[in-house]
């Protein structure tokens, strides 16, 4: 399936991609362009912390992170508020920017970086990756589903146009600029010239900028498990708890795809945190035996309602 390459904000000319691993190659592309990365390009997790700005918590990301992320691999961050809490997302740029160039997207092209989890309401119905893979957005966060859960239930082919320009962070990685040498030459001239006039500027909001130091200083003292991992595990259980449901749940979605066979319709689909309840409908008696034997296996409850209906029970 072709990239999404028809999309646009509505606050700027540049085309917007949506890049996910099962994309095709994208041909002639010109000028700059926004990217926007699916769930398969990032870790997130969502957790409350008292802290009030972005990099105040962008310090602490690591930290968050720390259990979900790959030893050795070399990641950044980016932070914002949703309500009260913040959402923590971890990438690997220099995975991304291979990825990107063997899908012909040279990295001198791309302005701002997005995330899909951004954009959940527009995930609401289940985006069209490949004959096999959805974007969908499930319990507040956007996470790629097998196709077969759907089945022939709604869902999009192309992501709606009209998105509002959310905070992208640029696109660069290793220090390595995403300007050429003469746009470097530019800015670098225009910068020089306000860096003097900002010096006199500069100095009234170092006070403040003082001030905010001392302040994150002393959250750091008052809360020390946001800097170490065991007193912030002990901090955060409750969240954890929390994340480990919805992981449960994304589980259980997954097993169950494997009992939507072919031609299978999936009619009702109930999940919580304790318990999950499907009926499928069958379209031959050979197969709802099939998918009672393998139901079985897994260890759910299962009840014939009819010839061509079996519920599916379970726990979490």
């Amino acid at each position: 399936m072709k990239g999404q390459r028809d999309l646009n904000f509505t606050e700027t000319n540049k085309e917007l991609i949506l890049i996910h691993r099962s994309m095709d190659r994208i041909y002639n592309i010109k000028g700059s362009i926004n990217i926007m990365l699916s769930p398969q390009f990032y870790t997130i997790k969502k957790e409350e912390l008292p802290v009030k700005y972005s990099y105040q918590a962008k310090k602490l990301a690591s930290s968050v992170l720390e259990d979900f992320l790959i030893e050795g691999v070399e990641y950044q961050y980016h932070t914002y508020k949703d309500g009260d809490s913040w959402i923590f997302i971890a990438y690997n740029g220099e995975e991304i920017a291979l990825f990107l160039e063997q899908k012909g997207i040279k990295l001198e092209n791309i302005s701002k970086l997005f995330f899909a989890q951004q954009y959940l309401d527009k995930f609401n119905i289940p985006l069209v990756l490949s004959e096999k893979e959805l974007l969908a957005s499930i319990d507040n966060n956007a996470v790629i589903i097998p196709s077969s859960i759907i089945g022939d239930k709604m869902t999009n082919m192309v992501l709606n146009k009209h998105i509002i320009n959310k905070d992208g962070i640029s696109f660069g990685f290793n220090n390595n600029s995403i300007l050429g040498y003469k746009e470097s030459i530019l800015f670098a001239s225009i910068l020089f010239l306000f860096g003097i006039m900002f010096i006199i500027e500069g100095i009234h909001y170092s006070n403040i900028s003082s001030d905010m130091r001392v302040e994150v200083d002393e959250v750091l003292e008052k809360y020390p498990a946001l800097q170490s991992k065991y007193a912030r595990d002990n901090i955060s259980k409750k969240y954890r708890q929390i994340d480990d449901r919805e992981r449960n749940k994304r589980e259980v979605l997954k097993s169950l795809s494997t009992l939507v066979l072919k031609g299978v319709i999936v009619e009702d689909l109930s999940i919580n945190s304790k318990v999950f309840s499907t009926k499928l409908k069958t379209i031959s008696e050979s197969q709802l035996i099939k998918i009672k034997s393998l139901a079985t296996k897994k260890g759910y409850k299962t009840a014939r309602v009819d010839d061509k209906f079996i519920k599916i029970e379970g726990e979490l």
